[in-house]
Formats: structure tokens, C-alpha cells, sequence
């Protein structure tokens, strides 16, 4: 966004509405104002942790796989636990705090979305269980042969009630997440994209 959007006119700056749940000055608020763009925070999901998956972790041998697909599932699962089975990540966000609560990081997606990550994942893993703890709207994967999977509601995600008028106030919406495209719907500015999952619903609404 900072290299394609960061002036519009000489002492102007480009308003991002962060769509994400996090605080005021979470981690996508942060990126933005440092990529020289001025931050809009209005969330439109909530999350709630509702266990940390220790007993399906630790039920894991050496050789199985944990699979965190967002940054917030890494922070939230039984951190003793997940330390013995290799881990698979979406991206380089999630692997640095991944390795620094010392987990195993064997795989990142190669595309920063969870459906490669699945897809690289079934070439990978032929045999033993995956476990995938999960926010309570993502489904679960379909299991191949050889492959016990096992995926656990680890946080629920809701639609948050927002203040519409946001959109009046910037020029784009960052999105994080299929769910974040679902709860602002249609919206008449353009949208920005972390990766290829929630670029996939954007555009099944008509939306580039």
C-alpha cells in the first residue's frame, strides 16, 4: 500500500480503514502508519478464544502436523504442546512468531494462503494426524487417505456492528480474511488484500 498509495496530492495522505480485530495500535494499524498511510481503525469482526487445543496438541507425535493458518491461532494454541509436531504456517509473520514460542516450523504456504498450504500439505504428508485448530466459521479440511485429521474450534469469530460511516472518511479497505469480506459486504471504495483466500472472496462479490 505505502509504495503504491502513500501520496494522493502534495500533504495528503491515504485513510486505510483496518478491518481487522485487533487494538488501535495492533500490528495492521502499525503497518500502515508505517508505510506512511494514515490508519481508520474500525473492526468489523470480534474473536474469542474458546480453548488453546491442548488436548488434541498433545495427543501429537514428532512426526504429525499442527496447522496454524493465522497469526492469532499461533498466539492462542497450548504452547508446551505444540513444541513437539512439525508446524505449518501461512506465511512469514506467522513463522517468526511461530519459531519464537518454539514451535517446529517445517512448512510455509508458498502463496500465503491456507488453501496452498492444504494443497502442499497433502504432496507433503502421507501418513499420521493433522491437527487444525480453527476459527468456528473456517470448515474443515477433507482428509486423504492415510491422513487422520482432527480440528478443533480454537476461537469463534463474529460480526461486529460498525460504524458505517467510515466509509465516507477513506479511500480503501484493508481486509484480512474471507469473514472480514463477508461482514463489510458490498462498499463502494476499493479493498486491499493479504493474500489469495480473501483476494477469492472479494472477487465472488463481483469486487476486484
Amino acid at each position: 500500500l505505502g509504495r503504491n498509495f502513500g501520496t494522493q496530492a502534495a500533504g495528503t495522505r491515504m485513510n486505510v480503514w483496518v478491518t481487522r480485530d485487533e487494538p488501535a495500535d495492533g500490528p495492521m494499524s502499525t503497518a500502515v502508519r508505517e508505510a506512511g498511510l494514515t490508519a481508520v481503525w474500525e473492526p468489523v469482526l470480534t474473536r474469542r478464544v474458546v480453548s488453546d487445543a491442548a488436548d488434541e496438541i498433545g495427543q501429537l507425535g514428532f512426526d504429525d502436523w499442527l496447522v496454524l493458518t493465522s497469526v492469532y491461532a499461533v498466539e492462542n494454541v497450548a504452547g508446551d504442546a505444540a513444541q513437539i509436531p512439525c508446524v505449518a504456517v501461512v506465511g512469514g509473520v506467522s513463522q517468526r512468531i511461530a519459531e519464537g514460542r518454539g514451535f517446529r516450523v517445517e512448512l510455509v504456504s508458498s502463496d500465503g494462503g491456507a488453501k496452498r498450504l492444504f494443497e502442499e500439505l497433502r504432496h507433503k504428508v502421507t501418513s499420521g494426524v493433522i491437527c487444525y485448530p480453527r476459527s468456528s466459521l473456517a470448515r474443515p479440511p477433507i482428509p486423504w487417505r492415510g491422513v487422520d485429521i482432527v480440528s478443533p474450534v480454537l476461537y469463534e469469530t463474529n460480526t461486529r456492528a460498525y460504524d458505517d460511516s467510515v466509509v465516507d472518511r477513506v479511500d480503501i479497505a484493508a481486509v484480512a480474511s474471507p469473514s472480514a469480506v463477508e461482514a463489510i459486504a458490498r462498499v463502494d471504495i476499493p479493498m486491499a488484500s493479504i493474500g489469495p483466500t480473501t483476494t477469492a472472496a472479494i472477487r465472488a462479490l463481483g469486487v476486484e
